[in-house]
């Protein structure tokens, strides 16, 4: 064994002429074949990294807006569950530690929890946390599945819209006429309802950087690698 005879020994795991590589100390070269799941890369072949890079240009701006606010979003819609459980923990304390009446709790926190949930659509959108299945995309070919998408995108984008729109009309309609809720508060019912035309319209604007990332190339269908399955 060469380990044996070499002035250093070394690990018998080792291969046998690795004391007699010059660079022995910086690199072990093997004889063995890559993993079946990994494929060489050839370094002078750049068609699939140029046709991959997607491109640069004022949409990465409009998308990057757009992001901003669905994450401005997600912040506010994790503030408002707070606020709403601090008021929980305020009419705890008041009806059985104080033993007092309350107005205006159960309302509030009524009122928070739906509008968190509304102003939270974009975020959500934004990190793919809506229900999803994927089991059809997978099956589908590549040019079916970005069809797909894009009659999915599209369609999202139509029912937000419907929904932002007759939301806006509800807030208009309730603003001009005073409603105003039947309880001890009484809260001006506008103020409630704008929850409706600013998520939705919002979640019309996640979908629509979706759609827009999607036919430049700067975003897979699905979010699925192009050799999925």
């Amino acid at each position: 064994m060469s380990n044996a005879t070499s002035p250093h020994p070394l690990p018998i795991d080792l291969p046998d002429d690795f004391a007699q590589t010059p660079r022995a100390s910086h690199s072990v070269k093997s004889d063995m074949p890559p993993p079946p799941d990994v494929e060489p890369i050839d370094p002078n072949d750049t068609r699939q990294m140029v046709r991959d890079m997607p491109p640069k240009g004022p949409i990465d701006a409009v998308i990057a807006v757009i992001h901003f606010v669905s994450r401005t979003c997600g912040v506010l819609s994790a503030a408002m569950f707070a606020i709403a459980m601090l008021i929980i923990c305020q009419l705890v304390f008041m009806r059985y530690v104080l033993n007092d009446s309350t107005v205006w709790q159960t309302e509030a926190v009524i009122f928070l929890m739906i509008g968190a949930t509304l102003v939270g659509l974009p975020y959500v959108q934004l990190l793919r946390g809506h229900v999803n299945v994927d089991l059809l995309p997978l099956y589908l070919k590549r040019g079916a599945r970005m069809t797909l998408a894009i009659m999915t995108l599209l369609l999202g984008m139509a029912i937000s819209g419907l929904f932002g729109f007759y939301g806006f009309e509800l807030v208009l309609e309730a603003f001009d006429g005073g409603w105003l809720s039947e309880t001890i508060w009484a809260v001006p019912l506008w103020k409630p309802f704008s929850a409706l035309p600013i998520g939705f319209g919002l979640l019309f604007m996640q979908f629509f950087a979706d759609f827009l990332a999607l036919i430049t190339r700067r975003a897979t269908p699905f979010d699925l690698r192009h050799d999925a399955f």
